[in-house]
């Protein structure tokens, strides 16, 4: 029991055998998610950090990986998401995230933008608008971020990490 208050206290990830039944998974109305900052790149790849903030006034968890929805689509093609690393933002295991009111929580999204080269930079191609559902199983609702990146760049394929505590996802 003092592992769970200590990690707690600190709002540190803790496994599933150490949650506390009185803390329970967070809810839509609990949690914002937005772009943290613009994306950061190295030799080719790019990551753009997302924020999960509790505004609420109780502790929740959160464990798992979200789910994107990338808008608007190219066409006939779709963007797959994977749940990895990459070069910006490292994998990560799922685990049981505890935030607190007023912390924050993450997940890294990373793509490389050197693929696909001969498709369209045109809006066709550009993202506007990624829908983020977070893994919630009473209350899935969407949150509407706005990001602009051209996907067709990234080869249709971008990387998620599991969501993680603070406010900076863990660099690869």
């Amino acid at each position: 029991m003092m592992v769970l208050l200590a990690a707690m206290t600190f709002g540190a990830t803790v496994d599933n055998a150490f949650a506390s039944p009185s803390v329970h998974e967070c809810n839509y109305g609990q949690l914002e998610v937005a772009v943290a900052w613009g994306p950061g790149a190295a030799a080719g790849h790019i990551g753009i950090p997302f924020l999960i903030a509790n505004t609420s006034k109780s502790t929740c968890t959160l464990e798992g990986f979200p789910t994107l929805h990338v808008y608007p689509a190219a066409g006939n093609k779709s963007v797959k998401v994977i749940h990895s690393g990459g070069m910006i933002y490292g994998a990560v295991k799922p685990k049981l995230v505890v935030i607190k009111p007023g912390a924050d929580a993450s997940f890294g999204l990373n793509y490389v933008d050197a693929l696909n080269q001969q498709d369209s930079n045109g809006p066709s191609c550009t993202a506007q608008s990624i829908y983020v559902t977070l893994p919630l199983q009473h209350d899935v609702e969407n949150y509407e971020t706005t990001v602009n990146f051209n996907f067709c760049y990234s080869g249709f394929e971008v990387g998620v990490t599991a969501i993680q505590f603070g406010p900076v996802p863990k660099e690869g």
